[in-house]
């Protein structure tokens, strides 16, 4: 484990953020309590990868975005090491701005490649309730290029495969070298 890597969780508000963050990192139960909005939060997390190193994520949960708000404050996109883009499959609007999202990360990311994965949330809510339709989402992530995965803060392993991705694509692998190997060792002089 190196570096901390810092992801920024950003989507309109109610999309379930705080909730994804909650259940996926701590495993806390999900209650069907009040809708109280986030300001503003930060979680640390240990992430297995792909390759089963261990990677340490810190998440910065922002304030829901809507309408009127459809940018990234500033500071967010100098921290970031990649982002979770959350929309709800209930909410049209919260993924309609993903498109705005997504040209603001694009226009302010100070790296060329920042790992970018969306989650399409409220899975469970099933399709009588469903007003985002899967293909259009599948689509435009893959005009994109980034990858989708419709989940639900009530199965938290559907909640994992998407972290553990991104905790992947953000400390790849080391590539082999191209040095010959060295023999260690000493010669005899006879």
């Amino acid at each position: 484990m190196g570096r901390t890597s810092r992801i920024v969780v950003v989507g309109a508000k109610g999309t379930g953020k705080t909730s994804i963050l909650e259940r996926a990192i701590y495993a806390n139960p999900i209650t069907n309590k009040q809708y109280a909005p986030t300001l503003e939060d930060t979680y640390v997390g240990i992430v297995e990868t792909e390759r089963g190193t261990r990677e340490k994520l810190r998440f910065y949960d922002t304030g829901g975005l809507d309408a009127r708000n459809r940018t990234l404050p500033q500071h967010y996109h100098a921290v970031a090491d990649g982002y979770i883009l959350v929309y709800s499959i209930n909410d049209n609007i919260s993924f309609q701005l993903l498109t705005d999202i997504k040209k603001d990360i694009d226009k302010n990311k100070d790296k060329k490649d920042v790992p970018i994965i969306i989650l399409g949330n409220k899975s469970d809510l099933g399709e009588d309730n469903r007003v985002v339709d899967p293909g259009s989402a599948e689509k435009w992530a893959a005009n994109e290029r980034l990858r989708l995965w419709e989940v639900n803060v009530h199965n938290r392993n559907l909640l994992l495969e998407p972290i553990m991705n991104l905790a992947s694509r953000l400390n790849p692998q080391p590539s082999k070298t191209s040095f010959p190997q060295l023999t260690m060792g000493r010669k005899n002089k006879d």
